[in-house]
């Protein structure tokens, strides 16, 4: 069977591995569709926070074989989101709600979740980590759910009131979800901020709020409408940590700031701490989702309270991976480029 891997030289190459051999406690899955994340770009660039050699985790697919100590919920044939890991409940991390912290968090799919089939673990199969999806949601829908879930963990630390004000730095696939809840949660105003004008237009077509182009426009007008206070929250969707410094501009007196994007490997940030402490600024960092984010997510869009369908721009088959990764990377009317397992 097919799986895709990095090579030495951080290139993308689709191999031939012999199918896994599941346990008693294993579950066996086919892969339907799995996106690529910017986790995954920067895993093969070699230069993310948090590295992974496996490529893949926004995946669903379809039961094809389960160990004899599987429970009768999860039966052979069943179409299911799949959570690449989870947390164990107990740990002095997990009592605290901090469950991404959790040492039993790590990825466990074997090969990856960007093959063919794959092995989900004991660990993760008794821990919540299958969740049946229903026809009424697609494989595209499918894909998006472990994004979303990142998004609705972000959301639970903000603790958003309805008629407030945000900016979106970064305008990708998350961005894009960040201003879909932000609709949902009933925000006032809305501004979206990136320096790909394609990117903007998608989000003007989708009604999403107010397109900045960063490279020809400034903020003022920002303050204008906000009556001169900066806005009351700032998510920071991408991995520019230098827009900290101005986000730390933007926002109001008693604001928020959303650190979502990953930073690169090593990359410093100097920022005036006096305006962070006289502005009594809250700045959050988010890392992932709890399988709670994720049944949430899939509530979301089950719901049809956030429409995701239309974020899959681009399909590829599990062979044109490399292809996959080009568009992904170069294309900039790209959103977000899945990948089938067939």
């Amino acid at each position: 069977m097919k799986a895709v891997d990095i090579t030495e030289n951080s290139s993308v190459i689709v191999k031939e591995v012999n199918e896994p051999i599941i346990g008693k406690g294993d579950v066996l899955i086919k892969l339907d569709g799995c996106g690529i994340c910017g986790t995954d770009k920067e895993n093969l660039n070699g230069d993310s926070s948090k590295p992974s050699t496996k490529l893949g985790h926004e995946i669903c697919g379809t039961v094809l074989k389960k160990g004899q100590k599987v429970n009768t919920e999860i039966s052979e044939g069943m179409r299911v989101f799949v959570h690449h890991h989870t947390h164990c409940n107990e740990c002095h991390y997990c009592l605290h709600g901090n469950h991404t912290m959790c040492e039993k968090y790590e990825d466990s799919l074997e090969p990856c979740g960007m093959s063919e089939k794959f092995v989900l673990p004991e660990w993760n199969v008794l821990n919540g980590c299958l969740i049946p999806l229903s026809d009424s949601i697609s494989n595209e829908e499918g894909v998006l759910i472990e994004p979303l879930g990142c998004c609705v963990r972000a959301w639970n630390k903000i603790k958003a009131m309805e008629n407030d004000s945000c900016v979106i730095f970064g305008m990708g696939t998350i961005g894009i979800m960040h201003a879909m809840l932000a609709k949902h949660y009933k925000f006032n105003q809305i501004f979206c901020v990136d320096v790909n004008k394609e990117k903007l237009k998608i989000c003007e077509e989708m009604n999403l709020g107010q397109g900045i182009n960063s490279t020809i426009e400034n903020f003022d007008n920002i303050k204008k409408i906000t009556n001169n206070q900066g806005v009351d929250l700032i998510i920071i969707a991408t991995s520019n940590i230098e827009i900290l410094k101005q986000a730390i501009e933007l926002v109001r007196k008693g604001g928020k700031i959303m650190l979502f994007g990953q930073p690169r490997k090593d990359l410093l940030c100097e920022i005036d701490m006096s305006q962070v402490y006289s502005k009594e600024i809250t700045i959050h960092t988010t890392y992932a989702a709890s399988n709670e984010d994720i049944r949430t997510a899939i509530d979301l869009i089950q719901n049809h309270s956030i429409n995701v369908k239309n974020l899959v721009t681009h399909k590829f088959s599990i062979k044109d991976s490399k292809e996959a990764f080009e568009c992904a990377i170069e294309n900039n009317n790209s959103i977000k480029v899945m990948i089938t397992g067939t």
